[in-house]
């Protein structure tokens, strides 16, 4: 008797219908990932429903009406001190404060609502009955919406809470977003608004394993300065030698390729020392506090310099923009250096299991003068 076989679309079906089902498996074995991604459907839902009220207000208020207060994160956490006294928050650089809305005012939405928009004076009314909140909305891991804008340009963003929606996650919506912070999902008409910006519109300093989001200065003597000219609104200068580093873990996917790039310049020549530009990534171990050097050593140094490393940068060139890809991890050592092919990333540490941005500017100890205009990371 002759049997027939599967045709290739025969097969092609059931393996799809396979992975539906494997992901669907997933879901109902692990409850606490699907309840967080359940959490970041909702997050996603609530800031493109209020972007879509903020952009009905400017369209009718024909910029008559500043939308806030520029230099204040409005925060969705109620609190009885306008200033939200009672919550411990990410630390702001100076003149940057939080705002926040009393508990029972929080959701309302006559411009006394954690956001300072009074809907209510549209035309038909308005198109929220209530503010929408952060699903958790707690102060813990930043679990809150935020809101900052100029008086007319304006920025929300939240804190995404499952792996697969986080930078280098299997659906990243951090750095899909076009934003300027691949650490959060925002929307908005001006994405640089941020105290947070990896475009530097501020430069928040924090203290060393923080897990908050901010700078740490591992080393050298020289400052930072956030400046801005004509051709590039906002970067950051450093006068002398300065080794920062992030300190809010962002979390590796092994699986996932990430583009690292950053942009910056050479100002002025050292008269002594050098003037090395690093700019990548710091590992983390699973503790969240362990670094993980590319030989596994927890030290700030011989990280996984991904964009520039050792680099000298020429004066009369101006700006100048390095780009590096990572993925996997070593056995077990990582990758010196850069890797500009993205068909054969770099490869961390195995101990990895965060990473952090980092840069090192006129190293080793120059006393020269350095911009850094920006650090991006996406998934490739």
């Amino acid at each position: 008797m002759h049997r027939r076989g599967f045709t290739l679309l025969e097969l092609l079906i059931t393996i799809g219908i396979l992975a539906v089902l494997a992901t669907t498996a997933v879901l109902i074995i692990n409850p606490v990932e699907y309840l967080k991604q359940s959490r970041d459907t909702k997050r996603v839902g609530d800031l493109d429903t209020l972007h879509k009220a903020l952009q009905l207000f400017t369209v009718q208020n024909m910029g008559a009406t500043p939308l806030g207060a520029a230099s204040i994160v409005y925060i969705s956490l109620p609190d009885t001190s306008s200033t939200c006294g009672s919550h411990t928050l990410p630390t702001l650089p100076a003149p940057w404060q939080y705002q926040c809305a009393t508990s029972a005012n929080v959701k309302k939405v006559d411009g006394t609502g954690w956001l300072p928009v009074d809907f209510t004076s549209l035309y038909g009314g308005s198109p929220l009955a209530t503010l929408p909140t952060e699903p958790a909305n707690i102060a813990t891991n930043a679990q809150y919406y935020a809101f900052v804008t100029d008086g007319q340009k304006y920025e929300l963003f939240s804190i995404m809470e499952s792996n697969d929606n986080v930078l280098g996650g299997r659906t990243d919506k951090t750095s899909k977003d076009s934003g300027d912070d691949f650490t959060r999902y925002e929307v908005g008409t001006n994405l640089t608004l941020a105290p947070w910006s990896f475009e530097f519109t501020a430069f928040p300093i924090v203290a060393n394993n923080s897990k908050q989001p901010g700078w740490y200065k591992n080393a050298g003597p020289g400052t930072v300065t956030v400046q801005g000219d004509a051709q590039t609104p906002h970067f950051i200068q450093a006068n002398g030698q300065v080794w920062y580093g992030w300190q809010e873990n962002i979390p590796y996917d092994p699986n996932s390729i990430y583009k690292l790039e950053c942009r910056a310049r050479q100002i002025l020549d050292p008269t002594v020392g050098g003037k090395s530009t690093y700019c990548g990534f710091n590992g983390v171990a699973a503790d969240g506090v362990t670094l993980v050097s590319v030989s596994g050593s927890n030290s700030y140094g011989s990280q996984h310099y991904r964009a520039f490393s050792g680099t000298s940068l020429t004066v009369a060139a101006g700006w100048t923009v390095a780009t590096g890809y990572t993925s996997g991890y070593g056995a077990p050592n990582g990758t010196s250096g850069t890797c500009t092919n993205p068909a054969a990333p770099c490869v961390v540490h195995a101990n990895v299991r965060y990473i952090r941005p980092m840069f090192l500017l006129n190293y080793s100890v120059g006393d020269g003068i350095a911009d850094l205009d920006y650090i991006k990371i996406t998934k490739q």
